[in-house]
């Protein structure tokens, strides 16, 4: 679990930082869709660029996978709260922005 956390620790930086590493994510997954184009191959899932990456991901991600293992680990290591409450604002931070851009497609409509 520990592990784990580490792996994916970006989740609990503070907000830029963590938008900034999702964005350096995101453009790694579309250089391995384009390279599988080249190739000829089945573009694998999240990783088309003509369609939606792991930004519009995100809040599936936080709820499924991220929320229940650190919220796990900060059970078992409550010094970690901090932690979990930093990738809790992250998960907002998504929402919010899955909101506006909702909020902004609505009123051009």
């Amino acid at each position: 679990m520990a592990l784990k956390s580490a792996d994916l620790g970006h989740l609990a930086c503070a907000r830029p930082v963590h938008h900034k590493w999702v964005r350096f994510l995101e453009e790694e997954f579309f250089i391995q869709g384009d390279q599988e184009k080249l190739k000829e191959l089945q573009v694998s899932p999240l990783m088309d660029r003509l369609k939606n990456g792991i930004t519009k991901s995100q809040i599936g991600f936080f709820d499924i996978v991220a929320l229940p293992l650190f919220q796990s680990f900060a059970q078992t290591f409550t010094e970690s709260q901090p932690m979990l409450d930093s990738v809790r604002d992250n998960c907002n931070m998504w929402r919010e922005l899955i909101a506006a851009e909702e909020e902004a497609r609505a009123v051009k409509s």
